[in-house]
């Protein structure tokens, strides 16, 4: 076979990995963490079946390369924290499915089965929590927050506790999502008297004090809530997207990023934070 021809029919193969990357987007709505080991195992089977036709170093490896080219094209615009892995992984998971053509070594396939789940459940989300928290530890100067609770008393945070502090909004449906396992967190440390968790609300334009307050009394938690008096102030403090996680120490700044509440999340994790803090 010419080397023309053999580039061509590389790259004519080359949209079944792309076709199923936008398959498996769909099916899962971009739930990454069963597109992720899905894709990278049918990846692997796809090899597998192609490596009688092509060897990989001379042509198989031209068949990645247009969904490779095309997760490196989408991380300059949506950054690396949900491509990185698809980066190093798929290339990867093609030399192991010609590699397992090649050697009938069943290690490989149980590799393949075994690795790419927990890449996908446990690898991946901490990841993504890396990525977006790159500068989260850090020590600052606390500039101060007006918050009230629901009866509109001004609250003052003790200096001489350790404060975490959830910001959330009316609007954000990740953030009730995550209070349940905030809830749990609270209890669990509610019992340290140098521990203080609030969630703050945060209002929105069209928000009414009352209804918000009604809001959080139906959600029948035991964390206690505060509401702060405007967006402008929350957004001088770097609160922009939501859940956002401020954790207080001796009055300053000592984390400073997303909210991380899931067990499988090892990374910046509210519950290992405070307890950092504490030690």
């Amino acid at each position: 076979m010419s080397k023309i021809k053999r580039l061509l029919q590389g790259l004519v193969y080359g949209l079944i990995p792309i076709t199923i990357y936008l398959i498996f987007g769909i099916l899962f709505n971009g739930d990454h963490k069963w597109m992720l080991p899905l894709i990278l195992g049918s990846i692997f089977l796809f090899y597998y079946f192609i490596s009688s036709k092509f060897d990989f170093w001379k042509t198989g490896i031209l068949i990645i390369l247009p969904l490779f080219l095309s997760l490196l094209l989408i991380s300059f615009f949506t950054g690396f924290n949900l491509v990185f892995l698809y980066i190093i992984f798929v290339p990867i998971s093609a030399f192991l499915g010609s590699l397992f053509y090649n050697k009938k070594n069943y290690l490989i396939l149980i590799f393949v089965l075994v690795f790419f789940p927990i890449l996908g459940y446990y690898v991946l989300p901490n990841q993504i929590v890396l990525f977006n928290n790159r500068s989260a530890r850090q020590i600052k100067e606390f500039k101060g927050l007006t918050v009230v609770n629901k009866e509109r008393d001004t609250i003052q945070f003790d200096k001489n506790k350790i404060i975490a502090l959830d910001f959330w909004t009316t609007s954000c449906a990740i953030c009730f999502k995550k209070f349940p396992d905030f809830e749990k967190i609270y209890l669990k440390l509610k019992s340290n008297p140098d521990i203080k968790m609030y969630s703050v609300n945060v209002p929105l334009k069209r928000d009414e004090f009352e209804k918000t307050v009604r809001l959080v009394d139906s959600l029948n938690y035991q964390f206690p809530t505060l509401f702060a008096t405007s967006m402008e102030e929350a957004r001088e403090l770097g609160v922009k997207a939501y859940p956002h996680l401020i954790i207080l120490k001796n009055g300053k700044v000592h984390y400073d990023g997303r909210l991380e509440t899931e067990e499988k999340i090892f990374i910046n994790n509210i519950e290992d934070e405070i307890k950092r803090l504490i030690e």
